[in-house]
């Protein structure tokens, strides 16, 4: 087993899969916008290393078998994240299923995708991310396309079922959202699809079948909304700092807790917000520039694989043994790492790929003056 594998388990064969979809050259240009997502340097193409920029562009533009990339992705995930599964010990390991909005805010005009909601002109996406234990990845993302008539709760509803409970026993999974994704439909059809215990953000307005408003239910108390008949509902609510003032937060739980529980489990959704702002200001998300369909999610496939593998090796590196863990190292210093590892590989590849070059110089050169010494 060479030090790559051995460093990083699993991504050598992420690495040979991927490899596998592209040409000797495309995947050189392709291993470039690798290392330019891990890296530090602002992710404009310029900065690419042995690749230009008009051919990393023509790339991301023109490659088509994205979904392919996207399918290799997941299957490394899902094995990193049974895999971590089983190494934890005690009861059975929550895998916590997050689904929220975020926003790339555009100015152009002619730019595919784009749409204004929530006052904000750009591209919208319905983003999953998965933990088991330590370990999180993004897991997914579906584009709100003004092209077509989806909801952002009709998009989270198929990319949660994708983790269908009776393929993952050996977790419990929870599903968290904010009040954006709530709807009666949505929390019937997750029940029905198998997942049992959600947690969900919910508006004050909500009115009980007792006539009452959301907001006039006591913390811990269980209710049953005027809109799910049958259903029994666990509510709490928690006082946060916005805009200067304190604003209530309300939240329904399919299982029993203290209010203080509910609350507990439901912050469990604040982690995707800190993956929001790194992959948009530290893997390049914010900076998505390609002004067709094919490259846009091109290069959200870059972000998702740059985090990814971030992020494993976070987890890997493990947390200090402090009062108050924190990661060893940090996203940016584990994509670092990553590249690190990586970098061998690609100059390795280019270094050969340069002999292969002067070598078939040196043929038609010989031939040349074989044709005309004769």
């Amino acid at each position: 087993m060479n030090t790559f594998e051995k460093s990083l388990p699993g991504v050598e064969k992420l690495y040979l899969a991927l490899k596998g979809e592209f040409t000797p050259t495309q995947w050189r240009s392709f291993e470039a916008a690798v290392g330019l997502f891990l890296s530090e340097v602002p992710t404009h193409l310029r900065n690419a290393k042995m690749v230009s920029s008009s051919t990393l562009s023509r790339l991301l533009n023109q490659y088509q078998q994205t979904e392919q990339l996207e399918a290799h992705l997941w299957r490394f995930q899902v094995e990193a994240l049974k895999s971590h599964a089983r190494r934890l010990r005690g009861r059975k390991p929550w895998m916590v299923i997050r689904v929220d909005l975020t926003s790339i805010a555009k100015t152009g005009k002619k730019l595919p995708y784009l749409r204004v909601y929530n006052g904000v002109k750009g591209i919208h996406l319905v983003v999953m991310h998965v933990s088991i234990g330590k370990l999180s990845f993004p897991m997914g993302y579906a584009i709100y396309d003004p092209e077509r008539e989806e909801t952002p709760i009709q998009l989270a509803f198929k990319l949660i079922c994708k983790l269908a409970p009776c393929q993952w026993p050996e977790v419990y999974p929870y599903v968290v959202m904010d009040s954006g994704f709530y709807s009666a439909e949505m929390v019937d059809a997750l029940r029905g699809a198998g997942f049992k215990h959600i947690s969900v953000g919910g508006k004050s307005n909500l009115r009980l079948q007792d006539g009452r408003l959301l907001r006039d239910a006591g913390r811990g108390e269980q209710v049953e909304l005027e809109t799910l008949p049958g259903t029994k509902l666990y509510h709490s609510w928690v006082d946060l700092p916005r805009d200067g003032k304190m604003k209530r937060f309300h939240v329904l739980d399919t299982q029993p807790g203290t209010a203080r529980t509910l609350v507990t489990r439901h912050k469990r959704r604040w982690l995707i917000e800190s993956f929001f702002k790194s992959a948009k200001y530290d893997f390049g998300l914010q900076e998505t520039r390609l002004r067709t369909k094919t490259g846009i999610k091109n290069w959200l496939l870059l972000v998702w694989l740059s985090t990814s593998l971030a992020l494993y090796q976070q987890c890997l590196a493990g947390m200090t043994s402090a009062k108050r863990p924190a990661w060893k190292l940090t996203l940016v210093e584990a994509a670092e790492l990553v590249c690190d590892l990586l970098l061998p590989l690609w100059f390795e590849n280019h270094l050969l790929m340069a002999r292969h070059r002067r070598k078939e110089l040196f043929n038609l050169s010989h031939t040349a003056d074989l044709s005309k010494a004769a």
